[in-house]
């Protein structure tokens, strides 16, 4: 054969040319099952190690509700949307209220975000890249904790990546399919959870840097987000007296550089907060190693350097702290008004914080590779320690152990007392016996002492004694003033400390039990 002739199915070259093709396909399938599998075990392993929460219970009583009153729940302040409870209605028929059953449908979807992300991280940067950022979104103590979980958090993120994959994918193929994918996706995210509207300026921004080159393309783009806003009127519509109107969200008000603060800690370092300066440091360099180099990944079929210039291509440079820091400073904005911040409600945005790691992590190899080891060791050291943390120390409120106390010492028909009276749900979820119940007067209205004084000699008229159950009490009794009643008209017989509960039982006094 000589260099003129082309290479035929005959040609041994060319049947090693397509061995090497076709064993490199399945290796990077069976690599990406691998870490799929890797996230689905993290997520599995303790999944109802820790009690439920009251926000996990109240899936239960809003996935019970009747559709209408549930549609309803669309109107309330404080609702978040009725898609999630809508699917929890079956799945809950179908795997049960336990712990573990309730939280699996949440662990599928931190198990789907992994594949998803390498599926966007490979839309914005090289294969490398988008794996170790697929790896950290695998092995993220945060979105573990988020992926064992009842509440939407976890099918939020998988939402938002979903989207964001779709969109990427229309803005570089242009077939309508992916436009309809990511019409979808978005509009459901918003039913999920209200603060997901906050990621339409960043798909507008994402359309904005991949400058399509067509008329037809930009007119695209510009229809699918259009179509963005109609499902969103619904929401628009009583958010807007909201915005309008000051009112009391429960939320304190946090400055800028406490809520980055705050979102970089426990992105990095997870809910245990493992680790200190170095794990930080680790994921500050790698992020910055993103943000700066030139060498950041592309497409295996374009120059790298020209990503950014390529039409209907996004540069990850670009459009991952977009998506990163634009809605936290609309979040900040907007709780300059009324305070909405919450960390889990921006839970969607951590992914461009593992991409950007990612991409960062690869960006230090081609310039050092002890440098880009070094952050990759500690990131992922502190990754597992922080998931370790989580999954053998009690975080959440342990209203398992506390029911399980009060159910073993309380004798006779005495009473339970809530203090705040909303974790009574999360209580009888573990407790399930008969007994009366009885609202603590709520004192953060500015009532009097003499007032709260009326109010629990009238409750606790012609019981010999009481259990107090005690949780986020501060949201209902900032001064303590229910408590401070009892120690003095009654007597402490004893109390028990758990994760965020506090238990105490009362003899009260024969004046307050007779008259």
């Amino acid at each position: 054969m000589t260099r003129s002739q082309p290479l035929t199915a005959r040609d041994p070259l060319h049947n090693k040319l397509h061995l090497a093709a076709w064993c490199a396909l399945p290796a990077s399938r069976l690599a990406g099952l691998a870490l799929t599998m890797v996230a689905f075990l993290l997520r599995v392993t303790h999944l109802d190690g820790q009690s439920l929460w009251r926000d996990e219970v109240d899936v239960i009583r809003l996935a019970n509700l009747p559709l209408p009153q549930l549609a309803r729940s669309l109107v309330q302040a404080g609702h978040n949307g009725p898609f999630y409870y809508l699917l929890m209605q079956s799945w809950l028929r179908l795997a049960g209220d336990s712990e573990f059953g309730l939280r699996y449908l949440a662990l599928c979807c931190g198990v789907l975000a992994v594949p998803l992300a390498y599926w966007v991280g490979r839309r914005l940067m090289s294969r490398r890249a988008a794996a170790l950022g697929a790896a950290f979104v695998a092995v993220s103590p945060y979105l573990v904790w988020y992926s064992q979980d009842a509440k939407m958090y976890a099918l939020l993120t998988a939402l938002t990546l979903l989207a964001t994959g779709c969109q990427l994918e229309a803005l570089a193929t242009g077939r309508l399919r992916w436009w309809a994918g990511f019409v979808v996706a978005a509009s459901l995210s918003l039913y999920v959870h209200i603060l997901a509207a906050l990621m339409i300026p960043v798909y507008a921004g994402a359309w904005l840097l991949a400058r399509p080159s067509s008329r037809r393309a930009r007119w695209a783009g510009a229809v699918a987000l259009g179509l963005l806003t109609l499902p969103y009127l619904p929401l628009a519509l009583w958010q807007w007296p909201l915005v309008m109107n000051r009112y009391e969200t429960g939320h304190p008000f946090y400055p800028l550089n406490q809520v980055l603060s705050l979102l970089f800690n426990l992105q990095a370092r997870g809910m245990a907060l493992a680790g200190g300066w170095a794990v930080v440091a680790a994921f500050v360099f790698a992020m910055l190693g993103g943000l700066l180099s030139p060498l950041a990944g592309g497409s295996r079929r374009h120059n790298p350097s020209r990503w950014r210039f390529l039409p209907g291509r996004v540069s990850p440079r670009f459009f991952l702290p977009l998506w990163l820091f634009l809605p936290v400073v609309l979040v900040y904005l907007a709780s300059l008004r009324a305070p909405v911040f919450e960390p889990r409600y921006l839970i969607f945005v951590a992914p461009a914080f593992y991409l950007l790691t990612g991409l960062g992590v690869v960006a230090l190899a081609r310039l050092s590779w002890t440098a880009a080891g070094l952050a990759l060791a500690v990131a992922l050291s502190f990754s597992l320690l922080g998931m370790w943390i989580q999954a053998t120390t009690p975080i959440k409120s342990d209203f398992r152990a506390a029911a399980g106390y009060v159910a073993a010492q309380r004798q006779g028909d005495a009473p339970i007392m809530f203090h705040m009276p909303y974790v009574r749900d999360t209580f009888d979820y573990y407790f399930r016996g008969e007994y009366a119940a009885l609202d603590g007067p709520w004192t953060n209205d500015g009532r009097s002492e003499a007032q709260v004084a009326a109010a629990m000699a009238g409750l606790l008229h012609g019981y010999p004694d009481v259990w107090l159950v005690s949780s986020e009490s501060w949201l209902w009794d900032t001064r303590g003033l229910a408590r401070a009643w009892l120690d003095g008209h009654a007597r402490l017989v004893e109390s028990a400390s758990f994760t965020l509960v506090d238990v105490y039982h009362y003899e009260m006094s024969d004046l307050i039990s007779t008259n």
